[in-house]
């Protein structure tokens, strides 16, 4: 039964997770090798088996976060506890009792830190199981009943009575490999982690971090490597790693730091190093403290250097360049893959989006440092006209303000918010007349956040529609362009500030979306300035293309998938997650794929689950889609190598990613095909994804979306000459 299958049941998912967990990771095979490592002493194992199945057991009765409960959140400080007791005492009905109930205590103190933890957003880690079984090794002196383990002077005694002679011939072929020394120090500490104090269990380990993470097994390496050479250089006490392996807790901490909760980075790295001699220290100090009560350290001192760390950088006064990770994927290499290319993708966005102010084509008479009057403060300011196909403002003669293209045309607000600030009742000039007394003309301040205002001037006499204090939504007809104020022929003046005054210092901010024009050849822009000279206009959606890819909760599409002569039927249905996010879930394969709908563009934004099924070329293949229609404008993005990418290319980008990505993989997609500009009832789009290393490309796949009234109706794959056709 593969990693997959075995972890698919409730249960054994639970178990699998709270293995992986102890190494951030939810990967299956991983657990799955971790499982088998712990059981190199079978007793221990087995203590730890049976405290993760009744804290699991336990969390579900007393009917804790069934979520925290299937990632193993609730489980691996149980497990934990389960190990340690194994490797301590004889396995006996009293024992078995006693560890029932350190489970429990060990579960219960989990829940209760994790909710203190929570309103810091900081992890608990390891710290229920250093308090739970502090108290159950301080309580077992009391117990007669428990009798403590020889099995460590005794292993191959053990070992003979549970597999003879070729068990016994086995262990000891395995833990006398003719391994350096700091490499067999190495491997034991990793088998420490789950009181396994033998090479077997530490390759076990080392072979699932590889498969894992190779950022987590390099991580491991330079953790326990500075830890050591620390030790070495102030003359510590070595024999602390070489006997009691208690070097696990660097390479935990450089993990956790390195890693995991941090985007992976020569910064990253670096604060990996810095955490091994502070772990060293608190090993000293603390040991002597605790030694007083006889209780071993265990992972207390990576717990504590991890939660001072995260508490620290959770309270920085400047974010600095160490990036704490947002949203986990339980992987460094995803982690760093996706904030990579969410960098990529969004580094330009802005939390409140601006659009044009205006219907239709207008051209940048004026832009920014405009040559005439954006000068100085108000340098960040836009005037906009219309002009015909040979560039004329106005039909002939031009002699009158409504002989202008863009004279009484509306005004619309670029965002919503609040009228704070407005003029009107001044005259509109004659053409190449100016009224200097009053500068700025009819105008309107909106208030779209705090420091975020725009203003809109020389606007039509009497034409405003709003006063002060009204709300108002992006697209809210505003007034009519004029010419009024220092205006010598009709336009409208734009420009976004800081503050909520008529004619103050402006502020450089870029429009969302828009599109400009050149010779009939359409460009998008998102978050971008427009340009003196350049002809641009705002996005309106397309209603067939906005119904399309407008996904509500509850919405189920049903598919026949045709592979070759092989068809099946398949079903996506729409969810909400608790922090909002939209996703497509397919019932098939139990695979995710999260989407955003701004009113201009459909998005993915992240993918989980089987990557060979539809949902996932579904998701490469629109993942970047404007709801509105230009014919061949090329829309582009980028895609997260993880599960694009793979073989020995993505192994090796994985080892040097945090200081070099060359693999990068890019999107593009264009409309092809429309019957009916006013009212179409069929749209055609193609789409392309392509992998590259360097300049080479490794794999393309293309994409054909076609769209009719009652949204998607065919979507079809192409590779390598072969094809997969889905009609909805």
């Amino acid at each position: 039964m593969s990693a997959k299958k075995l972890t698919s049941y409730p249960l054994l998912r639970s178990i699998a997770s709270s293995y992986s967990q102890v190494f951030f990771s939810d990967n299956g095979w991983f657990a799955v090798l971790v499982l088998l490592a712990s059981f190199a002493d079978p007793f221990t194992g087995l203590a730890g088996l049976i405290a993760v199945a009744a804290s699991i057991l336990f969390s579900r009765w007393l009917g804790f976060n069934p979520t925290l409960t299937a990632n193993g959140t609730y489980g691996y400080n149980a497990l934990l506890v389960g190990l340690a007791m194994g490797v301590s005492f004889k396995f006996t009905l009293p024992f078995v009792v006693v560890l029932l109930l350190g489970t429990f205590l060990t579960l219960l103190l989990t829940n209760w830190l994790a909710t203190r933890f929570a309103a810091y957003r900081i992890p608990f880690l390891s710290l229920p199981f250093v308090l739970g079984i502090w108290t159950l090794l301080l309580g077992a002196r009391s117990f007669a009943a428990l009798q403590l383990s020889e099995r460590d002077l005794y292993t191959f005694n053990e070992l003979w009575s549970l597999g003879g002679p070729l068990l016994v011939k086995a262990y000891e072929k395995t833990n006398t490999l003719p391994v350096p020394a700091l490499a067999e120090v190495y491997l034991k500490s990793l088998g420490a982690i789950f009181f396994q104090y033998n090479l077997f269990s530490g390759i076990l380990i080392a072979i699932g971090l590889l498969i894992y993470s190779r950022i987590a097994f390099t991580l491991s390496i330079l953790g326990f490597a500075t830890g050591y050479l620390f030790c070495y250089y102030v003359e510590g006490n070595l024999s602390e790693l070489s006997y009691s392996y208690i070097g696990f807790n660097y390479i935990l901490a450089a993990i956790a730091i390195g890693g995991f909760f941090t985007v992976p980075s020569w910064r990253s790295y670096l604060a990996a190093v810095l955490s091994a001699p502070v772990i060293g220290l608190i090993i000293a100090a603390a040991g002597k403290i605790i030694g007083v009560y006889q209780l071993p350290l265990y992972s207390l001192p990576f717990t504590l250097v991890v939660i001072l760390f995260l508490f620290s950088f959770h309270n920085r006064y400047l974010p600095g360049k160490l990036q704490l990770v947002q949203y986990q994927q339980y992987a460094p290499e995803k982690n760093l893959y996706a904030w990579h290319n969410g960098v990529e993708r969004f580094s330009k966005d802005t939390w409140f989006h601006i659009q044009l102010p205006f219907f239709g084509e207008w051209q940048v008479s004026q832009g920014h440092a405009g040559r005439i009057t954006h000068r100085e403060d108000w340098k960040y300011a836009w005037d906009f006209v219309v002009t015909d196909d040979t560039q004329k403002t106005f039909r002939l003669p031009g002699e009158e303000t409504d002989q202008f293209f863009c004279y009484n045309l509306p005004v619309l607000a670029p965002g919503a918010g609040y009228i704070v600030d407005l003029v009107d009742g001044i005259e509109d000039n004659a053409i190449g007349d100016v009224n200097l007394g009053d500068n700025w003309g009819n105008t309107v301040v909106i208030k779209h956040s705090d420091y975020l205002y725009s203003q809109l001037s020389h606007l039509k006499q009497d034409s405003l529609k709003v006063k002060l204090g009204d709300y108002v939504n992006r697209g809210d007809l505003l007034a009519t362009c004029g010419n009024s104020g220092r205006s010598p022929e009709p336009h409208i003046h734009f420009q976004l500030q800081a503050t909520p005054f008529i004619g103050a210092r402006t502020l450089s901010y870029p429009i969302a979306f828009y599109v400009s024009r050149k010779d009939q050849q359409y460009s998008f822009h998102a978050f971008d300035i427009p340009e003196e000279g350049e002809v641009i206009q705002k996005l309106t959606p397309t209603p067939l293309l906005a119904k399309a890819f407008h996904f509500v909760p509850g919405m189920i599409l049903e598919f026949e998938e045709t592979k070759g002569t092989i068809s099946s039927t398949g079903k996506w249905e729409v969810f909400v997650d608790a922090a909002n996010q939209s996703y497509l879930y397919c019932h098939q394969t139990g695979s995710y794929a999260y989407l955003t709908n701004n009113s201009t563009l459909h998005y993915f934004t992240s993918f989980q689950g089987d990557r060979t099924s539809l949902l996932y070329y579904f998701y490469l293949g629109a993942h970047k889609v404007l709801l509105s229609y230009f014919e061949g404008m090329e829309i582009t993005d980028k895609l997260p190598i993880e599960g694009f990418h793979s073989g020995l290319s993505k192994i090796t980008q994985d080892f040097i990613a945090p200081f070099n990505i060359y693999l990068r993989a890019d999107y593009t997609s264009r409309y092809t095909a429309i019957d009916d500009l006013q009212n179409p009832t069929q749209v055609t789009l193609q789409s392309a994804a392509t992998a590259y290393s360097g300049k080479t490309i490794k794999r393309r796949l293309d994409f054909e979306l076609e769209f009719g009234t009652a949204g998607l109706k065919r979507f079809v794959v192409f590779e390598n000459g072969n094809s997969t056709t889905a009609t909805f």
